[in-house]
């Protein structure tokens, strides 16, 4: 399937007619168009470099200027001074990307004449964010950087395998999230959240509260990071509601395991254990997680998933993750109503939850909640050049200090394991150069790095690298913390979604110090602007925590891809979505299989359709199209716009969910062309079924409609105590059907008035 209108790469052009490049070969299977494929990623403009092998380095290595004379389609190549520098497709580079790649040439030739006595000189004169070549590094340490592994240069892969088996007792699962599933913000004594304020929500009254910036009268303002302006997740995808109807679509899927957060403000309303543990929100997760167990579905579940409860952050007297002393030094202050939540959580569920995660992307919540748009978004906590470290810190201890309080508590009794799952797409050095190379490498350690390497490095520290980079302004750990940190997790939680380029950018350090400028070009776009697939970028990041990290069991908690459908026949006609798990998929296996990664597990995100944080309900990553049934919302900060209501929701089964569940039940790979492992239509209902007790059903279809009659046991029963069904209904039931979705109504026949269901192919005919 094409990208949408406007979406194509804007140096991604077809080659002349008759003459692709043969190292771009794909099947013709694939349907797709060169300049669309997910395996279209021989970038234009940076594969001159990528086209030069044969590299030529001093007697103490370093780098000269690599020249290529390969013939690529119709594109010649030459060195960087040779210019004009052309893309692979023959399409003239920009100014601004010759000028760039004269300059690395430049400094490539001066120093393919250096002898070791004048590296030794560069090395010494440094300045304090180490070589001005290679930020974070010596030049000596920087010119040891290999190429990342296991793809080099110019050898992408331009076509994907679908065959092999998982391990054996690999975890298939799919995830969620309170906030963008549950709904019913004000149900129950739930308290606020800080994405309630964020987004507008009318919260006034609410458990916590009562902030400087708050809102004390509806309609609540909205902040102004929030890009879908309206949508709250008062709603959401009416979760709370529905779970049962939900447990019923995940068991007709195969789900083994289902990944969800608890919402700390539904716990404990105002965040703080003194005012009270709300006990309808322990009847809930109790609820739910009986529930799936009895549906042979394994809970996941992530302790904090973003939604602070807004009880904990009035500046400057509560600060939240971002919390300092009267020096601007982390505090902790915290960690003592975190351990409180994470001790209730493990008493009340863990005798049936075995797997936790504390913290789902801390980068996500911390950097982007600093002003990138995500909550809380405040100007107390949008200095970057400080907040993050601050939040970052807290947020790290306070994972070290409650995986101690359940190794020590409740571990050994209850046997479970914990973790943290961080986040990172893969960024590629764009070009075969030294200082491109780091820049990818930096890429990682700034953003993966500084929440993994306390947690699975040898010191209980933060990456060295990052320490050079930010000097002073990186806080400190002390003894006692780097000991609780240290070995904090029983497995490497990852997040991974796409992957793009990175340049080395000496001019633009960024507030991340990443000194690289990333772009995507020849990458297939999702519908999320910041979404570019990249399937074999999957397998390098994850050899990439194998040789940082020495090789840990790693279970990739999320993975997904945004596309957009206005209705459900759209929805379920998800190819795209197919495609990129199949690909993901396939380079996740090779992974293990020919690079020896230690990968246990694997989720998808999400199960449905839901509340996309500041993008609210316009962007769709579900593997099951959830029809919002959207109406007006007096609750929400402009109360005309159209947002999901209570009550109507219904969902349907995309195909992609269909070919995860061929793969989740055979955990071998699947064929994504094999139309057969597409979802079902509605014509599976027409027809006589039979009921728990073996009575008849007969369901009739007009389009979408449904009337279903049917006969009942009487009190009467025969010599052999069996059911005798010879009660005819006085009335049918009626209802709708959607692919393998069913809404029926059973008032007129005593049933309930709205009940859901969903075909499950696994099910032998006639049970």
């Amino acid at each position: 399937p094409a990208p949408p209108p406007g979406r194509a790469p804007a140096l991604a052009r077809r080659p002349p007619q008759g003459k692709p490049p043969a190292a771009m070969s794909r099947p013709s299977s694939a349907g797709y168009d060169l300049a669309e494929s997910d395996t279209d990623v021989q970038h234009a403009g940076a594969a001159v470099v990528h086209q030069g092998r044969g590299r030529v380095r001093s007697v103490a290595g370093g780098l000269t200027a690599m020249c290529a004379a390969a013939v690529v389609g119709t594109a010649v190549f030459k060195s960087y001074a040779g210019g004009p520098v052309r893309s692979w497709r023959g399409v003239p580079l920009s100014l601004e990307e010759t000028e760039l790649h004269a300059a690395i040439a430049e400094r490539a030739r001066a120093r393919s004449s250096t002898t070791s006595n004048s590296l030794l000189r560069l090395d010494q004169s440094l300045d304090s964010k180490g070589s001005s070549l290679c930020p974070g590094w010596t030049i000596r340490d920087c010119e040891r950087k290999k190429f990342p592994l296991p793809y080099l240069p110019g050898e992408y892969p331009t076509e994907y395998t679908y065959n092999g088996s998982f391990p054996a007792g690999f975890i298939w699962g799919m995830g969620t999230a309170a906030y963008q599933v549950e709904g019913s913000y004000k149900k129950d004594g739930r308290g606020a959240s800080i994405w309630d304020t964020f987004s507008g929500a009318n919260t006034v009254g609410m458990p916590g509260n009562n902030c400087s910036y708050c809102c004390q009268t509806a309609p609540c303002p909205v902040n102004a990071a929030m890009a879908d302006k309206g949508a709250t997740g008062n709603v959401a995808c009416d979760h709370y509601n529905m779970w049962k109807t939900d447990i019923a679509l995940m068991k007709s899927m195969g789900l083994k395991y289902y990944r969800f957060s608890i919402a700390w403000p539904r716990l404990i309303p105002t965040g703080n254990i003194s005012d009270g543990v709300n006990q309808a929100g322990v009847d809930f997760y109790n609820n739910l997680i009986n529930a799936l167990l009895a549906a042979g579905i394994r809970p996941f579940v992530t302790l904090y998933h973003w939604d602070l409860p807004q009880g904990l952050l009035d500046p400057p007297s509560k600060q939240g993750w971002w919390s300092r002393d009267a020096d601007g030094k982390p505090d902790g202050k915290i960690i003592p109503p975190w351990l409180d939540y994470a001790t209730v959580c493990f008493e009340k569920f863990g005798d049936r939850v075995k797997d936790w995660v504390t913290f789902n992307e801390p980068w996500t919540f911390i950097y982007l909640g600093s002003g990138y748009g995500k909550a809380p978004s405040i100007p107390e906590f949008n200095d970057m050049d400080v907040d993050i470290w601050i939040g970052a810190h807290n947020v790290l201890n306070a994972h070290g200090a409650a995986v101690d309080v359940y190794r020590r508590k409740f571990q050994p009794t209850q046997g479970g394991n914990i973790s943290i799952t961080v986040n990172s797409d893969w960024r590629e050095p764009k070009f075969d150069t030294m200082e491109d190379i780091a820049a990818a490498d930096r890429a990682q350690i700034v953003r993966l790095g500084w929440f993994a390497e306390p947690i699975f490095g040898e010191t209980g520290d933060y990456p060295p690298e990052l320490r050079i980079l930010l000097g002073n302004k990186l806080p400190n750990f002390t003894a006692h913390e780097k000991q609780l940190l240290k070995g904090s997790s029983d497995f490497f939680g990852l997040n991974h979604y796409g992957g793009a380029w990175v340049t080395f950018d000496p001019t633009t350090p960024g507030k991340d110090f990443l000194f690289g400028k990333v772009s995507e070009e020849g990458f297939r776009p999702a519908e999320s602007v910041w979404l570019f697939s990249c399937p074999w970028g999957f397998r390098k990041i994850l050899n990439w925590v194998k040789n940082r990290y020495n090789n840990p069991p790693t279970i990739v908690t999320e993975n997904g891809w945004s596309w957009p459908a206005d209705t459900p026949d759209e929805g379920a006609a998800d190819s795209s979505r197919l495609m990129y798990y199949a690909n993901y998929t396939s380079e996740m296996l090779k992974a293990i299989v020919e690079d020896g990664v230690n990968v246990t597990g694997y989720f998808a995100w999400s199960v449905m359709d839901n509340y996309e944080w500041e993008q609210g309900y316009k962007q769709r990553f579900g593997v099951v199209y959830n029809d919002y049934q959207l109406g007006p919302d007096p609750n929400g900060p402009l109360p005309l716009t159209p947002q999901p209501t209570e009550g109507q929701q219904w969902r349907r089964r995309k195909d992609s969910s269909c070919w995860l569940e061929a793969l989740f039940r055979s955990n071998a790979l699947a064929d994504p062309h094999n139309a057969s492992l597409r979802c079902t239509c509605h014509a599976v209902f027409e027809g006589e079924f039979r009921d728990a007790n073996g009575c008849p059903r007969t369901i009739s279809l007009n389009g979408w409609s449904v009337t279903m009659s049917g006969k009942d046991a009487s009190a009467a029963r025969g010599k052999s105590n069996a059911t005798v069904c010879d009660t005819p209904w006085s009335q049918n039931a009626t209802g709708f059907v959607s692919g393998g979705s069913i809404v029926m109504d059973f008032s007129a026949v005593g049933g309930p008035e709205r009940l859901g269901g969903f075909w499950d192919a696994s099910v032998p005919e006639g049970a």
